[in-house]
Order: structure tokens, then sequence, then C-alpha cells
């Protein structure tokens, strides 16, 4: 109940902060910094999660129309032709994990208003239609939370991993559990994962139906009305922990060539599953023709590096994850960056460059 009446809060104050126009200065300070804003979206649904927060499709509609006014939004391939002429600061949007409601809810928007968008795609998902393993786990808990002490995996409320440790589940099933339970898995072997989650899904006899998954169809029409597609991996592993080489190539190389066998095109951008990544892997990702590798780290990027670069691009991009499209008319502004930076520096400190999230 707490977290109703904080998120009631939160959405009056940036709804007052919205009427005011406080977000200009904000815009403008990009221009002046030759920042570019990349965001990133997972879900444009109305279904009600309590961990993933998709977007409801008005929300969306309405930051997209609020977007395409004070922003000049290109397509991610257009990314080294910027024009040095002034006007609006410069966006990028993406997409990750290619869940079919981007087709049905996202698309049509983009289209009415003309705004260029970029697909993240995993070629496995896609084959099988199955969501993430986030996604799945957050299924899960659901279930779980309807079922608390009947379910014969659990045992006085608590889960057992993979590892053998036990991971206590309360009411109500929260984000901050969810995420401190994905901390535990993230660093799981991706095999011994996948089979503990494929045995708790039998267990819990979950439907995956409103997590519909896009099909090859999906991704050719979407490249046919102007999107860019891109590579999240072919099965949307962790990738840094993984030490084979052949796995690697699956990951990634693989991936990029199963997308231009289906589609014709090789897609330019690699979309890092979860942000995770290392330096081998942005190694492995140039190599296998890419030219962009896509970050989770809630920053802009700078204009003046991407003219400056000739190697691979490592972009980070910003994640909107509330469902008030005025909050995320702050956060698109560089808002949440700003006041993040001046409470983390603010005492008296130098700002220095953040580095990547690694």
């Amino acid at each position: 109940m707490a977290s109703d009446y904080t998120q009631i809060l939160r959405n009056l104050i940036f709804k007052i902060a919205y009427q005011t126009g406080i977000s200009k200065p904000f815009q403008s300070m990009l221009v002046r910094n030759k920042n570019l804003m990349i965001l990133v979206f997972h879900r444009i649904s109305d279904d009600i999660e309590q961990m993933g927060f998709p977007m409801p499709i008005e929300s969306f509609r309405l930051l997209m129309e609020q977007l395409a006014k004070t922003f000049r939004i290109i397509d991610i391939n257009d990314i080294r032709e910027i024009p040095d002429s002034p006007g609006p600061p410069f966006m990028i949007l993406t997409f990750d994990d290619g869940y079919k409601d981007f087709t049905e809810n996202a698309v049509p928007i983009l289209l009415d208003l003309g705004i260029p968008a970029t697909q993240s795609v995993c070629p496995l998902l896609v084959d099988k239609g199955i969501p993430p393993w986030t996604q799945v786990l957050e299924v899960c808990l659901y279930c779980i939370e309807a079922d608390l002490g009947i379910v014969p995996s659990l045992q006085y409320k608590y889960l057992k991993l993979p590892n053998g440790s036990d991971f206590e589940i309360s009411k109500p099933v929260d984000r901050k559990m969810f995420m401190e339970l994905c901390d535990q898995l993230y660093f799981v072997d991706d095999e011994t994962r996948r089979k503990w989650l494929d045995d708790l899904v039998k267990t819990l006899e979950v439907n995956f139906d409103r997590f519909s998954m896009m099909t090859w169809d999906d991704v050719r029409s979407c490249i046919q009305h102007g999107f860019s597609i891109a590579s999240h991996s072919y099965s949307h592993r962790n990738l840094a922990r993984v030490k084979e080489p052949e796995l690697l190539e699956t990951e990634i190389s693989l991936s990029r060539q199963r997308i231009l066998k289906e589609t014709g095109i090789a897609p330019s951008v690699f979309s890092f599953p979860n942000g995770l990544y290392n330096d081998n892997l942005l190694k492995i990702v140039e190599k296998s023709g890419y030219s962009i590798a896509l970050l989770c780290d809630e920053k802009p990027a700078n204009i003046s590096m991407i003219n400056n670069s000739d190697g691979l691009l490592c972009l980070p991009r910003i994640g909107n994850l509330r469902t008030s499209w005025k909050e995320e008319v702050f956060r698109s502004s560089g808002f949440h960056y700003q006041f993040k930076r001046i409470t983390k520096y603010g005492s008296g400190r130098k700002h220095g460059e953040y580095a990547l999230r690694g």
C-alpha cells in the first residue's frame, strides 16, 4: 500500500513539473553539451505487471507526441551523419526483446507520427515464441504469489534455487524482491538456470499467452515499414559469463547471420542482453561485422565522441521504466541523469566522465 501512495505522489510531482515546462532547460543542456539521448523500451501494453512496468499504450502515444515536438528523432543507422546545425536535441528510439506488442501497439503509433525506431530480437526466442528468462521468472513469481503454501516446489515460503540455497518469497511480490532474485540467478550457468526455470514452469503450469513474441513475418514487416532490426544475441544469455568460443560465436555472430537469412539484411547493431559485457565481447561484436554496440547505462551519448570514433560505437541508453508519460518526458530530457550526477558528485568534487557499466 505504501508503494502505491509513493507512486501516486511521484506521478503528481511530475505532473506539476511538466505543467511548469521545466524540462526545457534540460533539453537546452543536451544541445549545449552536444549530447544525444538514446532510449530503450521493452513492452508497450496495458497489461498490469508489478515488476516489468510495461508502458500503457496511451501513455506511449502521448510520450511519442511530446518527444516528436521537442527532439529530432533519427534512425540509429544515421548516427554518424548527424548534421551540425542549430535546432532541438537529437534522439534515437530502441526496443529490446522483440515482444509482439511492439508490432501490435507501438508500430501503429510510430508510423502515424513518422518516428523511426530499432527493435532488437533474439533469433531463438523468435523461433520458439518464448520470452527472455527474466520475463519467465516474473510470470512464475506471480503464480507463486497466488499459490503460496501449496506449490510442491515451495517449502515454508522459500524457493529452492539452483545452488541449493533458499530464497524467501514474500507477499506481495514486488520489484525489489524480483531484482534480488534476478541478481542471484544472473550468474548461474545458463543451462542450469534454463533447466531450473523449465522445471518451475512445469510445476506451476505457467501460461505465457500474454507474452507473445514477434514472428519472423513480424520482423520482416517491420523492415518493410522502415524500422531497423538489431541483434539481441541468439538466445538472451548472460554473455559476460560465457567462456566457450563456440557458444560466443553462436550468440553474437550466428545471430547476425540468422537475421540476415530471415530478412535479407545483416544488422549493424548489437544490443547486449541485460547490458552485461566486457572488452573481449566488444572485440567479438566488432569482428562479427557489427558497427554499433548498445549498452545499458543511464547517461546520454556524446555526439562529438561519436564523430571522432572510427571503430565500434559503444552507446549508452536511457531505460524508460515508468508508466507515467510525464515523468518519461523528464527522463528523456536528461533530468534523472543530471539529478543523479548532482547527488553523486555534488559534495565539492569535480565531475568526471562516467564509466560505462561493465
